[in-house]
């Protein structure tokens, strides 16, 4: 009876593994055509979000065509039909491969080494979900980096103020604690602007949005651009402040594009006016492979960069200890073609669903 039994488990073996390569062509062509199609139809709300998932695919598309090309070497009752599956999963993979490294490079610019009188500029901006600007992590990261302008989203000042207030504390910690000494805080309370540069002029807009049949009673659906002219001691910098909506529902995704209308207005107008180099810089809540991104780059003839030359998580979900599989790299920057930038990396977990993008950078000198 115990022959049999083996006999039985030697013939289901062959069937199991060939289900288990099936499984991996067809996954692996499922993930690369969902990851395609946020090339393929950026104008939907569904396909352009694939844009947030593009590395997962990518992981995905290479370990489903590894578990297909074992299947190739293994006998299965459609064979031409397997093979086919496996050759348009492969061709998937390498299609989406080629259309993310060229979105990756298309507006991005090479880190520089700074110039021998070169102005060197160094921000840190972080979406902090409304927690305390107090906090101990937080400030102990920006004592050790000690960056001379930081941009916070999702700061809720007015909440800021009641709890500096009842821990008797100054109320924005100007000039402590790593924090520079001038600020700026936006119309809306939610962005806000650390310089130790004197900031020389600011501009809010409010941007309109539509509420969501579930909307909770903190979200902001009419966001802020705030704009600042600082005064480096090179050309003044001005500085864009972003955060659109995030596009959980075709509806938030509406708003994040009419934001994105009117940035486009405000970065044109700045350099309409031609009055100094240009910095935009916050939670975009786009991927860089988002073409709506890449547009507001291109058509504005502005520059990024990432880590190390790919774009690493910034926005994490349920854990940081997963953020590098569960997340999204959705804090960007981007600068006009006179400015330099030195050097680009993320900061640790300070508390927050969001890790710090750091960014240095060399300003042009005065004329």
């Amino acid at each position: 009876m115990s022959s049999s039994i083996s006999k039985r488990r030697l013939r289901i073996l062959p069937s199991l593994a060939s289900f288990i390569c099936w499984c991996g062509s067809l996954g692996a062509l499922v993930f690369c055509s969902l990851g395609i199609s946020a090339f393929v139809a950026p104008d939907f709300w569904f396909t352009d979000n694939m844009s947030f998932f593009l590395r997962q695919f990518l992981a995905g598309g290479v370990a489903g065509c590894a578990a297909g090309a074992l299947g190739l070497m293994l006998p299965h009752r459609l064979v031409w039909l397997y093979r086919s599956v496996f050759g348009l999963a492969l061709t998937a993979l390498v299609i989406l491969t080629i259309a993310t490294v060229t979105r990756t490079l298309e507006n991005t610019t090479a880190v520089q080494a700074p110039g021998p009188d070169g102005h060197v500029v160094k921000i840190a901006s972080i979406n902090v979900e409304r927690m305390f600007l107090g906090d101990k992590r937080l400030t102990s990261f920006l004592e050790r980096e000690s960056p001379d302008i930081i941009v916070f989203q999702e700061v809720m000042w007015w909440l800021q103020e009641r709890r500096w207030e009842r821990l008797e504390l100054p109320v924005g910690s100007k000039g402590e604690n790593g924090f520079p000494q001038y600020l700026a805080v936006g119309s809306s309370e939610g962005l806000v602007v650390y310089s130790r540069f004197p900031i020389l002029e600011t501009r809010s807009k409010i941007v309109p949005g539509d509420l969501h049949e579930d909307a909770s009673v903190i979200h902001q659906a009419d966001r802020e651009l705030l704009e600042a002219t600082l005064d480096t001691g090179a050309r003044p910098l001005n500085l864009i402040s972003v955060h659109p909506d995030s596009p959980r529902n075709e509806i938030r995704w509406q708003n994040k594009r009419r934001y994105f209308e009117e940035a486009d207005r405000t970065i044109r107008g700045l350099q309409d006016e031609n009055n100094g180099p240009l910095l935009v810089i916050g939670d975009w809540n786009s991927a860089p492979w988002s073409a709506r991104f890449q547009r507001t780059l291109s058509e504005n003839e502005l520059r990024t960069a990432y880590p190390g030359g790919w774009p690493r998580t910034t926005r994490f979900f349920f854990d940081y200890r997963l953020y590098w599989i569960l997340g999204s790299p959705v804090d960007q920057f981007a600068v006009s073609e006179d400015v330099k930038v030195l050097n680009v990396s993320t900061g640790p977990d300070i508390g927050s669903d969001h890790l710090p993008l750091i960014v240095e950078i060399e300003l042009p000198a005065k004329n």
